[in-house]
């Protein structure tokens, strides 16, 4: 009999629906680089969760989500992250695929595939496609921003790092910030300042367009990043495409599920 082989697409999640189209095209895209393996998607937040089921859809937790592959009689499943950074998301689903790994008559083989930004050439391959992103934008601007989420997680320093990335790159200068840590959005305003730039594209370095692009991003009230950025006399352009928009990007996350596969085989 054929060996039962799955891959695990496992995001921070969203409640909006049409970033959850931007997860169905990710799908799309492993059935199509994988196509002798079951693809499923599974849902790291708990909150995320318990909304969606309120209204009738659900989404497991990478736990229940493995133990039903268990169930399925799949031998080998590959849990590829979908996350963006190494932080506390990413060390969570680490955490359970070795606490599943000791069930009796579970899978057999689960793999773990990196987030996006792991390494070196991670970096250098995400700066470059990013930086050739707004290239190719008609009426360019001063500089694309980067809003990223932020984490008290050490891997936190990932926002930085990449940062420092983008600076070894001619052309249109990128900048990084991130909601909850450093660098804060102030920290960047003032480099911004200070470099002369007026007009600014602001993109999420996020997954999928989600709550956050929507609201902190690109919202109407004054505390979202558009109103506080005009209000410092920037004008401002946003982007609806999140990470997950970009087949390049997603190409490394493809990539990273083969590596991951083949690991120790």
């Amino acid at each position: 009999m054929k060996e039962k082989k799955g891959i695990l697409l496992t995001a921070f999640g969203t409640t909006i629906d049409e970033a959850a189209q931007t997860y169905k095209v990710l799908e799309a895209r492993f059935r199509s680089a994988f196509p002798e393996f079951e693809i499923r998607i599974a849902y790291t937040s708990s909150i995320v969760r318990k909304r969606l089921k309120a209204r009738g859809i659900d989404i497991p937790s990478p736990a229940r989500a493995l133990a039903q592959f268990g169930e399925d009689g799949f031998s080998e499943v590959c849990l590829q992250s979908l996350h963006v950074i190494g932080g506390n998301e990413y060390n969570d689903i680490v955490s359970t695929v070795i606490a599943m790994q000791s069930i009796p008559k579970g899978v057999e083989r689960i793999v773990v595939g990196e987030p996006l930004l792991w390494n070196h050439e991670d970096y250098t391959r995400v700066a470059n496609i990013l930086h050739d992103y707004v290239s190719h934008i008609e009426e360019k601007p001063d500089s694309l921003l980067l809003m990223g989420h932020g984490t008290s997680h050490p891997a936190n320093i990932s926002y930085a790092a990449l940062q420092e990335y983008f600076r070894r790159l001619n052309g249109t200068p990128v900048y990084v910030a991130t909601l909850e840590a450093f660098p804060y959005l102030e920290d960047v305003t003032e480099e911004l300042r200070d470099n002369g730039i007026k007009d600014l594209l602001v993109m999420p370095l996020l997954t999928v367009s989600g709550g956050h692009a929507i609201t902190d991003l690109a919202g109407a009230q004054k505390e979202s990043w558009k109103s506080r950025l005009q209000a410092e006399g920037f004008t401002v352009r946003t982007v609806k495409q999140a990470l997950g928009d970009l087949p390049e990007i997603v190409d490394i996350w493809i990539e990273k599920a083969a590596q991951a596969i083949k690991k120790d085989c």
